[in-house]
């Protein structure tokens, strides 16, 4: 069985970071259990910030 199309499709955005800052995300996002950082735990990552920031502003221009 074919797995259903998201309704909301990922857009590929390629950044570059300083790496003082990488090493502090992946850190945080580093699993034990795996022994790596899980995969998309960037994604999610990164997902939730730029959230959390649009909501911040939302609510400031409202």
């Amino acid at each position: 069985m074919a797995r259903p199309k998201k309704t909301d499709r990922p857009v590929e955005k390629n950044i570059s970071l300083p790496q003082s800052v990488v090493v502090r995300v992946e850190l945080e996002l580093f699993s034990e259990l795996e022994g790596k950082v899980p995969f998309g735990a960037w994604q999610r990552y990164i997902v939730r910030l730029v959230e959390a920031d649009l909501a911040k502003r939302e609510a400031k221009s409202s």
